[in-house]
């Protein structure tokens, strides 16, 4: 026996009798409600879940047409099915143009049970297709909602708003509480201010037991989802106070769908639906939570991991900050007490080995001092813009300074610094800034190419200042081209090649501080060519 809603218009109750004679005789269970006023059917129609309409031509005070207009004017899906002892032609073809499905004479009702079975099917297929646009709107809005932010916990109480009431009466989001070894509601979606209150009121009153045998406690426990779809047949354990058995009662709860959420190192959380009244929830309510919950699982455990790196990054900033600090001191003393001893020896007509000594440590320190400055350059980035102190200067003058302090590296390296013809170029810039990223630009030229030329030309380019540093070293691979310029980013092993991956960064930086740009290309044959733009101040350029 199939059973099936059915709202019967009628009022004789014998014609009554014969129908639900005849739909049994046809295999069919179907679950009557009767009424015979137009009062009664909006009262009827009020609630969900018809499957079909039967209804008499004419009955005291209305017909079959104002059945129709009413099923059109509460937008009720419900196929409605004309009987009538006598009916016309012209009558059967009016009904069917208002929006009946079938009309026949009550004396032929051995068509009823192909007709009944013919309008439920076709009901079916209506509503799932219906129910799938539905649920794919709903799975694509959370996902736009999930994605919007990785502060997800504010966007719970979103999600939950989606399903109601589409899909359920009420919905609710329930998380891991590690503190209290339980679940903690977080969202709730109930649009009845009562029933909410009353629901929150059972939580905080109730807490969900751990080891209950059902429920959103046993879900996140087991990990396995739960479709109840009626909990009137659910035997409940017997409880302690009365008062919450009869607050349920009170909420008029009929089905529920738990699910878990997944994450990494297990369920994160429960996700809940419930209906009211006589509205229930099948599998396919519990698949849309299952994959609902799977996307909240991601997104929650993704939020997660996105705290804990910026907390990791935020100490890793912290620890730079103050260790670049704790630095700064102990190697001005060591720079001043090495400068002093240089001085001494060169007036003391000191050994030539010991005076090389001392003047490769001072440049040591000095590139040490150079590499805690750009830790407190990363630190102050971390939490700003970057500072500048404009001052009028000679851009190819300041390149000169910082080659011919390179120098001796570059000679270590078996490099040859060579600069373009000097011709002026003045601007207002950063000196110290603008000092630190051509000096990043060579030392990064001469460590990735020993034993050749570095080539250095300055000019000017429409309205900018252009610097180009080229080398002909080991080469740059077209995908590392701009995670050479990222904090910390590398090209090549740091085993193979020393420094912290600070330089081209700060470079960058200072660049984009001024209005500038930085970037790298890879050299036409081989090696690499960076180049650094500065804004020339508006009288130079006109």
């Amino acid at each position: 026996m199939t059973p099936f809603r059915l709202l019967l218009v009628e009022d004789n109750a014998n014609d009554a009798a014969l129908v639900t004679a005849e739909l049994e005789q046809a295999g069919y269970r179907p679950t009557t409600w009767r009424v015979e006023t137009l009062e009664g059917l909006r009262g009827a129609l009020a609630m969900d879940g018809w499957d079909l309409v039967l209804c008499d031509y004419r009955l005291p005070g209305f017909s079959a047409l104002q059945v129709l207009a009413m099923l059109h004017e509460l937008g009720r899906d419900v196929p409605l099915i004309v009987l009538s002892s006598q009916l016309s032609e012209e009558q059967a073809v009016t009904l069917m143009k208002a929006g009946a499905r079938d009309c026949f004479s009550k004396d032929r009702l051995t068509r009823l049970g192909p007709a009944v079975a013919r309008e439920l099917e076709e009901t079916r297929v209506r509503r799932e297709r219906v129910r799938a646009e539905v649920d794919r709107e709903i799975l694509a809005r959370a996902s736009e909602l999930l994605t919007a932010s990785l502060e997800q916990e504010a966007r719970l109480d979103q999600l939950v708003q989606l399903l109601v009431p589409r899909v359920a009466d009420w919905s609710a989001f329930f998380l891991h509480d590690l503190e209290r070894s339980g679940l903690k509601l977080v969202a709730l979606a109930q649009p009845d201010s009562a029933r909410r209150t009353l629901a929150l009121t059972l939580h905080q009153r109730f807490p969900l037991e751990p080891q209950a045998t059902g429920g959103p406690a046993y879900v996140l426990r087991t990990g396995t989802p739960e479709l109840v779809p009626d909990v009137r047949e659910r035997p409940e354990p017997i409880p302690a106070d009365a008062a919450h058995p009869r607050g349920v009662e009170e909420m008029g709860l009929r089905s529920v769908v738990n699910v878990p959420l997944p994450g990494r190192d297990g369920a994160l959380g429960v996700l809940s639906l419930g209906t009211l009244g006589e509205r229930t929830l099948d599998r396919v309510d519990l698949a849309l939570g299952q994959e609902l919950a799977r996307r909240t699982g991601l997104a929650l455990e993704n939020a997660r991991l996105f705290q804990e790196a910026r907390e990791a990054v935020r100490l890793r900033d912290e620890f730079l900050t103050v260790a670049a600090h704790e630095l700064r001191t102990p190697l001005t003393t060591l720079r001043l007490q090495l400068g002093t001893l240089l001085q001494r020896s060169a007036a003391h007509h000191l050994d030539s080995e010991v005076v090389a000594r001392l003047e490769r440590s001072v440049r040591q320190v000095r590139r040490l001092g150079t590499l805690v400055e750009g830790l407190l350059d990363v630190s102050q980035l971390s939490s700003g813009e970057l500072s500048l102190m404009p001052e009028r200067f000679d851009l190819e003058e300041l390149v000169a300074e910082v080659l011919e302090r390179y120098q001796a590296e570059a000679a270590s390296a078996g490099c040859e610094l060579r600069q373009s013809p000097r011709r002026g170029l003045w601007g207002t810039w950063d000196r110290l800034r603008v000092d630190q990223a051509v000096g990043a630009l060579i030392s990064n030229a001469v460590k990735f190419g020993p034993g050749r030329p570095v080539e250095v030309d300055v000019g000017k380019v429409g309205g900018f200042a252009r610097i180009q540093v080229r080398d002909r070293g080991i080469g740059l691979p077209a995908d590392q081209v701009e995670r050479i310029f990222e904090r910390f980013g590398r090209a090549v092993s740091s085993h193979s090649y020393g420094g912290l991956g600070l330089g081209l960064y700060l470079t960058r930086r200072a660049a984009e501080a001024h209005g500038g740009r930085a970037w790298a290309e890879p050299g036409p044959e081989e090696g690499a060519r960076f180049t650094l733009e500065l804004p020339l101040e508006k009288e130079t350029r006109e």
